[in-house]
């Protein structure tokens, strides 16, 4: 299996489609790992050079836990980038992945052609967004673990095979824990913008821990285009990919890769 390091810890990626081909690298959330991009990998390795990983503390990529802060996340993607051999690359991020999406394009933005946010806010800091944090972290202790949040009610009962695979994907990070509180991660819209890398935010009307008006005012601040899927939870790409992959098609020629 191929692992990418960056200083003691080695995470795990793979890579599909040509090597030849346009950089295209999928962020996983809390709630994920590589093998949550099943619905994405055949679509896009078609004409991009595809890549999917497991941040560190996830999956194959073991890590102490008090190494498993989101200040390394940027640093962990260069690291597999540079091992796939993709000098530049679009960043599609769902949830806990936006934190990574977010970070690369401030701090390394010469390696990224553009960042789509699916359903997360990513490591963006304004009052909306801290104001949000707080308040999922007692909505998640109500409904007992990120787990009964990642995905809608409706979809559960209309994908019942879905909502168990979703399930058993998450079942493998048994060692995750993600470090997102540490002000440190976190960067003004600013730097964003200042950046000068092309963003899409992608919000659903059923997402009950980045809502909609919380990722509309994360995409005004940042100035970066809004899409607005109907009828998902907080993991559209694994609950309508048929949706999410035209969305990201459509970023995907916008930023010309």
């Amino acid at each position: 299996m191929p692992y990418a390091r960056n200083g003691e810890i080695s995470i795990y990626y793979d890579t599909y489609g040509d090597p030849g081909g346009p950089g295209l690298v999928f962020a996983h959330g809390a709630g994920g790992n590589a093998a949550s991009w099943w619905q994405q990998v055949p679509v896009f390795s078609a004409d991009h050079h595809v890549v999917v990983f497991d941040h560190r503390g996830f999956g194959r990529s073991r890590c102490p836990p008090e190494q498993q802060s989101a200040a390394h996340y940027e640093a962990d993607v260069v690291a597999v980038m540079d091992a796939a051999g993709i000098d530049r690359a679009v960043i599609v991020c769902q949830s806990m992945g936006g934190w990574t999406g977010v970070r690369m394009a401030v701090y390394r933005t010469d390696r990224v052609q553009g960042v789509l946010l699916g359903n997360t806010p990513g490591a963006v800091r304004t009052e909306v967004t801290v104001t949000n944090r707080r308040q999922m972290a007692e909505r998640l202790a109500e409904a007992g673990g990120l787990i009964n949040r990642a995905y809608s009610a409706e979809f559960a009962e209309r994908h019942p095979a879905g909502a168990v695979l979703y399930r058993q994907i998450s079942a493998f990070n048994t060692q995750a824990r993600p470090n997102l509180r540490n002000d440190a991660v976190y960067v003004e819209p600013a730097a964003v913008k200042d950046s000068g890398v092309p963003f899409l935010v992608l919000s659903s009307d059923l997402d009950p821990l980045f809502p909609p008006a919380v990722l509309e005012s994360v995409a005004n601040d940042i100035s970066a285009p809004l899409t607005r899927v109907a009828g998902a939870g907080h993991s559209t790409y694994f609950e309508k990919p048929l949706e999410f992959n035209a969305i990201a098609s459509e970023f995907l020629a916008s930023v010309g890769w």
